[in-house]
């Protein structure tokens, strides 16, 4: 399916609570903060449109600014405890009005290291509004994940924080390298971390 036909929806709205204090997707990672590199590489491609899922703009103003420089639909979250099925519902309900747009393209902040390439072969390998397409490492199905408008009241009726992996497992997978898929979920997971040592 061509990508002006799907929504990009770009998860950013974590606790980070494995992260500790420091906001995870301000850390730095190559030079700039790490959700910089999803929001991007996403905002590169023709989508019908950019969405992102944020916290409220108190807590993440540098993230807020570059959305919206970057033309994305900034919808905020201010519930983010309750888990990444939160931020879809509120995605999907806000692209349900809109009958152009034949599904959408879920995109995760903390997984810095996806290719523009990948995004396009999950939207490619998506037929029509029945289609699931998810990613896989070749053990379990994660999002980058086009799920098409016909699962959208599934997706409404979503809890907690297992997102759509149900409705992912069912779908076409298209397989890549573990380490693009890699999401940071602790310090340690960002490439090129070391402790710091006490003085």
């Amino acid at each position: 399916m061509r990508t002006k036909r799907i929504a990009a929806v770009l998860l950013a709205a974590g606790t980070s609570s494995r992260f500790g204090e420091e906001d995870k997707l301000m850390t730095d990672l190559r030079g700039k903060p790490m959700a910089a590199h999803v929001l991007e590489t996403v905002a590169s491609m023709a989508f019908a449109e950019l969405i992102a899922v944020v916290r409220p703009i108190e807590f993440a103003p540098v993230i807020h600014r570059k959305l919206d420089r970057r033309g994305y639909t900034i919808i905020v979250n201010d519930q983010p405890e309750d888990g990444i099925s939160g931020s879809i519902v509120r995605a999907v309900e806000h692209v349900m009005p809109n009958n152009k747009i034949r599904g959408i393209l879920i995109c995760l902040a903390d997984m810095p290291d996806v290719p523009q390439t990948h995004y396009n072969r999950i939207c490619l390998a998506a037929e029509d509004i029945r289609s699931v397409v998810s990613s896989t490492d070749g053990f379990s199905s994660s999002p980058p994940a086009f799920i098409g408008r016909k699962h959208f009241p599934e997706l409404l009726a979503l809890k907690g924080d297992q997102g759509a992996r149900a409705l992912l497992s069912h779908g076409i997978q298209i397989e890549t390298m573990g380490n693009i898929l890699h999401d940071i979920d602790t310090p340690e997971d960002v490439p090129g971390w070391r402790p710091v040592t006490p003085q």
